[in-house]
């Protein structure tokens, strides 16, 4: 369910990038093709990474983590990169939606492991 739900936000994300970004210079099926690619990618991981530390297993959860990581900022690093000539106001946009995502999933993961071991 949850790359399944991290998939849709894929398509949405994808169809603002074309309507808003793509005038900048960003490709909206490049963004869709890398953003499907490390959704699904960042699912696993993330997954994992949870499971790991339930476990106690710190130094392998980190390794999760920075997988994670990478899979998560991917895709907004390619916006970042890819946009020319596009007024201030956008790059500080694309920053706040990095920082809310971030924020969301670091509350959705935390609210993860916390159900995940009241069940152990």
């Amino acid at each position: 369910m949850w790359t399944g739900s991290i998939f849709i936000y894929t398509i949405v994300a994808t169809l603002i990038v074309w309507k808003s970004l793509r005038k900048y210079g960003v490709n909206p099926l490049a963004f869709f093709i890398i953003d499907a690619i490390t959704s699904w990618s960042y699912g696993v991981t993330s997954a994992r990474m949870v499971m790991q530390i339930i476990a106690r297993n710190m130094q392998t959860a980190r390794k999760w983590a920075i997988g994670a990581a990478l899979s998560f900022i991917t895709p907004q690093l390619y916006i970042l990169i890819a946009a020319h000539n596009a007024p201030a106001d956008v790059y500080r946009i694309i920053i706040g939606v990095i920082s809310a995502l971030f924020l969301f999933t670091a509350l959705s993961l935390f609210f993860e492991i916390r159900k995940k071991k009241n069940e152990v």
